[in-house]
C-alpha cells in the first residue's frame, strides 16, 4: 500500500473519531492512551508493516489525534467550566 493510501486512512479515521466521539471521559482517556501509545509505537514499530500498513506511520496519526482529542475534550459539553473566575 502507498504511503498516499496510509494517508487517507488515517485522516479519515481520525476525522470520524473526531466527529462522533462526544463524551468527555472517551475523548480525554482515549486522547491520554494515544499520546502515550503513539511515541512508543513510532520507536517500537518503525519499520512493521501489518496487512500492508506501516505501523511507524499510524503511530504518529495515533498521537496527533490524542492530542486533538485531549485538547478538545469539552467541544461537545453544554455547559462549559467557567475557569475565568479565579479566587
Amino acid at each position: 500500500m502507498s504511503e498516499l493510501i496510509h494517508l487517507i486512512i488515517a485522516m479519515t479515521v481520525c476525522a470520524l473519531l473526531d466527529r462522533y466521539l462526544k463524551p468527555y471521559a472517551w475523548r480525554k482517556w482515549l486522547g491520554v492512551t494515544l499520546m502515550v501509545i503513539g511515541p512508543v509505537g513510532s520507536v517500537v514499530a518503525s519499520q512493521v508493516r501489518w496487512m500492508g500498513l506501516d505501523i511507524g506511520l499510524l503511530s504518529v496519526f495515533a498521537a496527533a489525534l490524542g492530542v486533538g482529542l485531549f485538547r478538545r475534550r469539552w467541544r461537545f459539553e453544554a455547559a462549559l467550566p467557567d475557569h475565568s473566575s479565579v479566587q
